[in-house]
């Protein structure tokens, strides 16, 4: 390697003289490349993705607060958020009172509900069936019986 900086020495004596001290001392680059360029381009790739995220997630809330967006709740779900957090004895959604009256005003239609049981469907349709997920899954046995009373008839499919 010295050779050939000596000979590039002849043509190009800056290249030349950069190649003869990297073949004089090897480390240095390799140490500056490990613990100069490296962690630098690092933090600032770091950087540019933190910043990037923010700008994304400022501009969807800048889109929404602009927009005519209607926020609802949907009975089944909420009814499903509820007898998850809760046991049994505490709440059972096929023998307590509904909290919800089943119905959403600012949408026309009951579609809602059938998308909503697909939905469900698609997420505990295999935990409904295999017992041994159901503690995974926080599912009590008054959980399983509403899903299976709810799903009746999308489990087969």
């Amino acid at each position: 390697m010295l050779f050939i900086g000596g000979i590039a020495a002849i043509f190009n004596p800056l290249i030349g003289a950069g190649i003869a001290v990297k073949a004089l001392l090897p480390s240095i680059s390799g140490t500056f490349a490990k613990y100069g360029l490296k962690p630098i381009g690092e933090k600032a790739t770091r950087a540019q993705v933190e910043k990037s995220a923010k700008q994304a997630q400022e501009h969807v809330l800048k889109q929404f607060s602009e927009a005519s967006t209607v926020k609802v709740v949907n009975p089944i779900l909420n009814e499903l958020e509820f007898a998850l957090r809760t046991t049994e004895d505490v709440h059972d959604p096929l023998h307590d009172p509904n909290l919800a009256d089943g119905t959403i005003q600012e949408l026309p239609g009951e579609s809602w509900r059938n998308l909503t049981e697909i939905a469900i469907c698609h997420v505990y349709k295999d935990v409904i069936k295999d017992e041994s997920l159901h503690r995974d899954a926080k599912l009590g046995p008054e959980d399983i019986r509403w899903l299976e009373v709810l799903l009746a008839g999308k489990l087969d499919n």
